[in-house]
């Protein structure tokens, strides 16, 4: 178990960083390590509640998966519904392997 939420935590995708993204994001941590990005959904129960609400996370992770669940480099707002934090998963995905989540994200918080 890498992540203590575990049981509300989904791996989705793990992707080789693109130059620019793993000098805007990696560096940030640096770590020669690791060379991906772990895509990942993670749930946050309601008090008590059988409902969730998601939201993606990536962490720095190397070519194995392993990551640092400790330090998202990214993690985006919260999704009612899983299917639409799915979607965002997707779409965020597709910016890692343009090597563009740097450019798209930057206005987002990245920690």
């Amino acid at each position: 178990m890498q992540n203590n939420l575990y049981r509300d935590f989904y791996e989705k995708s793990l992707v080789p960083a693109g130059l620019s993204d793993k000098k805007a994001l990696l560096d940030i941590q640096p770590d020669k390590l690791h060379s991906h990005l772990l895509i990942g959904l993670q749930g946050h129960q309601e008090d008590g509640r059988e409902f969730y609400h998601w939201n993606v996370t990536i962490y720095k992770s190397d070519s194995s998966g392993i990551y640092d669940a400790g330090k998202p480099v990214y993690a985006s707002s919260l999704y009612d519904r899983f299917d639409d934090a799915v979607e965002a998963a997707r779409n965020i995905e597709k910016e890692i392997l343009s090597d563009q989540l740097h450019a798209v994200r930057q206005q987002e918080k990245i920690s």
